[in-house]
């Protein structure tokens, strides 16, 4: 994908104020890029700590990547048991080694704080004005054994978790010289903004 004006950042940072997100459930189609296979009973069994990930890039267009694709593997099955693919928010000018593209994936960090490790899927960043990264982001849903989307988890620009206070803060550059940052908390399953603060530059 090619850069992303400044102005379409600032519209969806806007546009996260007035939506919720939650977690999706776990049959999501080809419009979100997730899909699950027709598991049997045994990998409907398998536990969060039975998943490991693989993550590979492509295609090549006009010398830059710009997709990714992870795919998530149970000891139940030799075909993956989850298979996730979209285009990176921007494209690369040659693929990430096996070493970096495994930074890419991070399953150990705790998304809404029930004690589970989730899942992120780093999608890239936004160089335009001030640096922003994105990330897709699944939790996990012990009662299906299966990991559900936060659809709109891809809006919040340079996510940080905080389990101290089970709180996620995002910052976006709004104005020229003004930064604002949005705290996020979960309330009955769905992420809400709590609190939001704006600074101009030098006040920081």
């Amino acid at each position: 994908m090619i850069k992303l004006p400044a102005i379409l950042t600032l519209c969806c940072c806007f546009l996260l104020n007035a939506q919720s997100i939650k977690g999706d459930n776990c049959s999501l189609g080809n419009e979100t890029g997730m899909t699950y296979s027709e598991r049997n009973e045994q990998e409907r069994s398998a536990a969060r700590e039975d998943y490991r990930f693989e993550v590979s890039f492509g295609p090549e267009s006009e010398g830059y990547i710009g997709r990714i694709f992870v795919k998530a593997y149970t000891p139940q099955s030799d075909e993956p048991a989850m298979e996730f693919e979209r285009d990176l928010v921007e494209r690369l000018a040659e693929a990430p080694s096996p070493e970096e593209a495994a930074r890419w994936v991070n399953d150990t960090t705790d998304i809404n704080f029930d004690g589970i490790p989730d899942l992120m899927v780093y999608i890239g960043l936004n160089a335009v004005g001030r640096v922003s990264e994105y990330y897709d982001g699944f939790v996990w849903d012990d009662e299906e054994k299966c990991f559900a989307m936060v659809l709109d988890f891809d809006l919040i620009s340079n996510p940080v978790i905080h389990p101290d206070t089970k709180t996620i803060t995002s910052t976006a550059r709004t104005d020229a010289v003004e930064i604002t940052t949005w705290t996020y908390a979960w309330v009955d399953g769905y992420l809400e903004v709590i609190d939001e603060t704006t600074s101009t530059f030098g006040d920081e």
